[in-house]
């Protein structure tokens, strides 16, 4: 008897419940909160489902006025880094092009250089030559004769052609010359031994 009265009482429980929950559901309610509220007064009546998935799914995060801001700076900063990027890479290969320019001149004066170089040694192999002969040339001309010349001649030739002459025979030309020339020769000679004059420079 008490197993029949408890079945009663069951199945008048839950056609209050159906009742109340068709009746909430009619009112605007969602089965949601009826379940909630239901499960607060009998738990575990209803399964719970999980919709923080569905929730967060579907939303968007909202952020606050200083979080903006914060994500507004580092994105200009961002963008800012970028131009610099662009700037730096700019320059970098314009010092490049610059340096490989630098590098063509500094070549074409190289050459320029050698050339000038290989001139002036080729044009001092032909002067020694010419004053070689030349010398040989006074050399084997009376001491009389080759005093004229030298009175006539400028200075720095003289200087260079007595200094290659054989001292014995400069010394006779040197005596009959005339003693103004033969003192500034004397002079520019002793100055060139001296290393106070180099031949180039004996004017």
């Amino acid at each position: 008897m008490s197993g029949a009265n408890a079945l009663k009482r069951g199945s008048r429980l839950l056609f209050v419940v159906l009742f109340v929950i068709f009746g909430m559901t009619c009112e605007g309610y969602s089965m949601t909160q009826i379940k909630g509220w239901v499960n607060k007064i009998r738990p575990g009546t209803f399964e719970t489902e999980d919709t923080t998935s569905d929730i967060g799914a579907g939303a968007q995060k909202v952020y606050s006025e200083a979080e903006t801001k914060v994500l507004t700076s580092l994105k200009q900063r961002e963008e800012e880094l970028k131009v610099k990027e662009a700037l730096h890479e700019q320059r970098a290969k314009e010092l490049k092009s610059l340096s490989q320019r630098i590098e063509q001149k500094l070549d074409q004066m190289r050459r320029l250089q050698a050339d000038i170089e290989t001139r002036q040694s080729k044009r001092k192999e032909l002067d020694e030559k010419d004053i070689s002969r030349m010398v040989r040339y006074y050399e084997t001309m009376d001491p009389e004769r080759t005093a004229i010349f030298f009175n006539q001649m400028d200075r720095v030739t003289a200087m260079h052609l007595i200094m290659r002459m054989n001292p014995r025979k400069a010394s006779a030309v040197l005596e009959l010359l005339d003693p103004k020339v033969a003192v500034d020769i004397t002079e520019r000679v002793t100055r060139f031994k001296q290393g106070l004059i180099e031949l180039s420079d004996a004017k």
